[in-house]
């Protein structure tokens, strides 16, 4: 009789490139999950430092471990990864972050109990190179706010996310789409109306935040690709929109202190994609609503324009949406 072993409910793919300062901590975080049924894919994309010793050290029947001949680059080694995979769920995990005990755990639960969801992604404290707690990072987590995020920024920590291994299947990530290929992954599911997204609001995982971060080394070019992502995104609301509208659009998301021109410019630009959705129904009113008075009261805070606050073309005064911006305001 053919035995035949049990498909793991979790495939956690874990690119590594010159990752030797970091990867055995990463790799030890995800081997002492409270939850053990998994099996971790990583994938060597041509480190030229020590990577390849540390990893091979580690005897563990869940490690399958590959290597690319040469440097393919971050995206060809996901959807390698996404093509090796055999669980019913893949997990994201980045070479140099760590993984709390039960965040497989806590996040099958929730998936297991939300079929609609299709990602699910997590909070993170922020960890510098030494391992140092130095920040939080705190997501969006309700289904509707996390689609009306999009039109600004990406509303998931990448190395956070775990998500339902069909639906990545189909829907891998962009070859062109380089350092935001998550936010075009998301958007893309976004399009598909059965597609639910959550973030537990549960510190589950350590980002570390280093000067060799992707981000780090390459945050103007991504700003701009975001900004290219985006643009669509914002003219399936808006229609078709010009270059000055669209660093209008940006003001919005602004970590400056606004002048009163450009306050104003923004003021009238959130009411009046807030109308368009009323018209056109692409997202649910409030949410969108209380997104957008969330960034404005933000706007004016940053610039102390305090009797500033409640003078927006937004319904401010609806008890519901109100209590949602300011709750909006707790996160980052």
């Amino acid at each position: 009789m053919n035995s035949h072993k049990k498909n793991p409910e979790i495939s956690v793919i874990l690119p590594v490139y010159n990752a030797e300062k970091y990867i055995r901590n990463s790799i030890e975080s995800i081997l002492h999950q409270s939850y053990k049924d998994f099996e971790l894919i990583i994938i060597n994309d041509g480190s030229i430092d020590n990577s390849g010793a540390i990893i091979s050290s580690f005897n563990d029947v869940r490690i399958h471990y590959y290597t690319n001949d040469t440097n393919l680059g971050l995206i060809k080694t996901l959807n390698k990864s996404i093509n090796l995979s055999k669980g019913r769920y893949i997990a994201r995990m980045d070479a140099d972050d760590i993984c709390m005990p039960n965040r497989f755990e806590k996040q099958v639960a929730f998936m297991e109990s939300h079929p609609s969801v299709v990602l699910c992604g997590t909070w993170a404290k922020i960890i510098d190179d030494q391992g140092k707690i130095t920040g939080r990072i705190k997501r969006i987590d309700s289904s509707d706010l996390i689609r009306a995020t999009m039109l600004f920024t990406t509303p998931f920590l990448h190395p956070s996310v775990m998500m339902r291994s069909d639906a990545l299947q189909n829907n891998q990530y962009d070859d062109i789409s380089l350092h935001c290929e998550d936010l075009e992954l998301w958007m893309r599911l976004a399009k598909q109306p059965e597609y639910q997204f959550a973030n537990l609001p549960e510190f589950l995982l350590h980002y570390r935040w280093h000067t060799t971060n992707i981000s780090v080394q390459n945050s103007d070019f991504q700003a701009d690709k975001k900004k290219q992502l985006i643009r669509p995104y914002i003219e399936n609301l808006a229609g078709v929109i010009t270059d000055d509208e669209l660093k209008i659009h940006f003001l919005a998301f602004s970590t400056k202190a606004l002048s009163i021109s450009e306050r104003k410019q923004s003021n009238i630009w959130l009411a009046n994609l807030s109308q368009k959705n009323k018209y056109n129904k692409h997202y649910h009113s409030e949410s969108l609503d209380a997104l957008f008075l969330s960034r404005w009261f933000i706007t004016c805070l940053r610039a102390k324009a305090y009797l500033s606050l409640f003078c927006i073309k937004l319904p401010w005064y609806n008890p519901t949406i109100l209590a949602k911006a300011l709750k909006l305001m707790l996160y980052k």
